[in-house]
């Protein structure tokens, strides 16, 4: 909401009036503007029209004395967003928006509370200002963050995937040592129901930020063994793993790259963590990577891209040699790898991005109306 706020050219409280279906079957909304948050103040009091399409909204359709947001973008005449009904804590919550700083722990720290709120339009668009910010950020509010409160959120089964990365993230940064149990806690708690997500990759990243080395040691034991690697949570160890080598600094980077090794034992999985192993400038892989490449069958020809980029990236005079090696195996493969090496430059050492989960929506569609009077 502070994205409409920022982005609109005229931003109000209206009071529904009167609404009604014109002609085409359009309900047509009568709205007086009750206050003015961005914009012209004097159009306090005035009366727009509004066209809304909310018959099947799950607040069901306008209604007459009824108080609603609104946005609107351009000039006059305005695009008027859909009108959205807004409770009085969502109204205050909205007020305080527009005094906030753009970015800075000040800013953040304004939502933090909101995340608690029982009215779901406040605590949504309050996670959805922590799904945009950095770690540092996040860090810099440690001392202010409810770690009973995150606690309780990650042990309660309801909570959606999204809200419990989060809260893993919270309690990365104001979690004990003790705390890194909850890992195996909800672990056990996905054995008795298999429905149950975890939120795997932000939960090994806290994991290893509360239990340093051995949580480590573990997640290595459990789930990057060839033996017993399952898929989904391989990929949120290494996105777990890619994290901290990137953005923290509880594990030595030449730590976690050893971890990143062990994936290049399951050649299906080999090609998530040989772009991060050349960002870190790990080459004692060139001898495995070559072998990838090799014994590469139908299903892992994706692979030979990665290694013939790892072993461009590589200043080793070694990798020279096993490229040029690799070009008599599969001279098309290394041709091609290159080219798109021209085409993105510095390819070999962008590592592939973690899942990025979805953000709950709040953009609104938009209908022409008339302005202010």
């Amino acid at each position: 909401m502070s994205d409409d706020l920022g982005q609109s050219d005229v931003a109000v409280f209206v009071h529904c009036q009167s609404a009604a279906m014109d002609e085409d079957g359009i309900l047509q909304c009568q709205m007086r503007i009750t206050e003015v948050l961005r914009g012209d103040a004097k159009w306090t009091k005035s009366v727009v029209t509004v066209p809304s399409f909310q018959e099947s909204a799950p607040e069901g359709p306008i209604s007459a004395n009824a108080s609603y947001w609104l946005v609107g973008y351009g000039e006059s005449p305005f695009l008027w967003s859909e009108p959205k009904l807004f409770s009085k804590d969502a109204m205050a919550y909205l007020r305080g928006l527009a005094n906030l700083p753009k970015a800075g722990p000040k800013r953040l720290e304004y939502f933090l509370r909101f995340l608690k709120q029982d009215d779901e339009l406040i605590s949504n668009d309050a996670y959805n200002e922590f799904a945009d910010a950095s770690l540092e950020q996040i860090r810099d509010l440690a001392n202010k963050i409810d770690r009973e409160w995150v606690i309780g959120q990650l042990r309660d089964k309801t909570v959606p995937v999204h809200r419990r990365r989060l809260c893993w993230t919270f309690l990365s940064q104001c979690g004990t040592q003790d705390d890194a149990q909850l890992f195996s806690e909800m672990l056990r708690l996905r054995e008795d129901d298999p429905t149950f997500d975890p939120g795997m990759d932000a939960a090994m990243s806290c994991f290893i930020s509360l239990g340093g080395e051995p949580a480590l040691a573990q997640i290595e034991r459990d789930h990057l063994q060839p033996s017993n690697a399952n898929y989904l949570d391989c990929y949120a160890a290494v996105s777990a793993i890619r994290v901290h080598g990137t953005e923290l600094d509880v594990i030595p980077r030449e730590r976690l790259a050893a971890a990143m090794r062990l994936v290049l034992e399951i050649p299906a999985l080999a090609d998530m963590v040989i772009p991060d192993l050349a960002r870190w400038k790990d080459w004692t892989a060139i001898d495995r990577v070559v072998e990838l490449f090799e014994m590469s069958e139908q299903e892992t020809l994706f692979v030979k891209p990665n290694v013939v980029l790892y072993l461009k990236a590589c200043p080793l005079p070694t990798a020279k040699d096993a490229l040029q090696k690799l070009r008599q195996i599969d001279p098309a493969a290394v041709e091609q790898a290159e080219a798109s090496l021209q085409r993105y430059p510095g390819v070999a050492t962008v590592p592939v991005p973690p899942p990025v989960e979805p953000k709950t929506p709040t953009a609104q569609s938009t209908e022409t109306s008339s302005t202010p009077e």
